[in-house]
């Protein structure tokens, strides 16, 4: 009895891919890609793990086969799973890990404006479409980008990282703060109904002192110098 090219086996976390090890790479990658051309609708672009069985790929290989699945099938595939660790949990694990990371490096959008009161608080880089108004606060252990007016507070690099910065259209604080380094503004008051030009302004340490800058190409060389 003739070896399927290809068996796909599935839990709510991951795929494992029983791959025949006796046909030529070629025939087995036009086998994946039908095989998840037809199996399409049944993931609905989940983001899964994925284990490769019973043929001894290469890095070039496990990609290409990667990029098969995720054109066929529109499945985001978040890492390939060690054989030995096939296990469902294992693969929650694996997938909920890479989905953290993720979101740490990709960072999070806040769409609407932080009025008196409120506390915007971030695990990762944060880009907050709208104002933030006085007596509001965004809180981030990364970067802080505010694509609106800044009268409230903010503190970028929470935990202590003093390589963070942050930045807004118009950059009016009450209090901001990265890392260690802290500064106040005696402009902005409580309530604050003024309206102020668009300045696009940047802020990050240097030699131990906060800088603010307008955003240039050389406010920009200076801060990743």
């Amino acid at each position: 009895m003739e070896r399927s090219a290809v068996i796909i086996k599935s839990n709510p976390y991951g795929l494992v891919l029983i791959l025949n090890s006796e046909i030529p790479f070629e025939e087995l990658r036009s086998a994946v890609a039908e095989k998840f051309k037809a199996s399409a609708r049944f993931f609905k672009k989940a983001s899964l793990a994925v284990t490769f069985r019973g043929r001894v790929l290469t890095n070039e290989q496990e990609t290409i086969l990667v990029d098969e699945i995720v054109q066929n099938a529109g499945i985001h595939v978040i890492c390939i799973v060690d054989e030995a660790k096939e296990t469902e949990e294992y693969y929650k694990k694996a997938v909920t890990h890479a989905l953290e990371k993720q979101k740490q490096e990709e960072g999070m959008f806040y769409r609407g404006t932080l009025r008196s009161g409120q506390v915007l608080e971030t695990e990762s880089s944060v880009v907050v479409i709208g104002d933030v108004n006085p007596g509001a606060q965004v809180i981030s252990k990364g970067n802080i980008v505010i694509l609106g007016c800044c009268m409230g507070s903010i503190y970028a690099g929470a935990s202590g990282d003093g390589n963070c910065f942050a930045a807004a259209l118009t950059m009016k604080p009450m209090q901001v703060r990265i890392a260690d380094k802290a500064a106040r503004s005696a402009i902005v008051k409580k309530v604050d109904t003024g309206e102020y030009p668009v300045e696009p302004k940047i802020i990050y340490i240097k030699e131990e002192h906060l800088q603010i800058k307008p955003i240039t190409s050389e406010a920009i060389s200076e801060y990743l110098g």
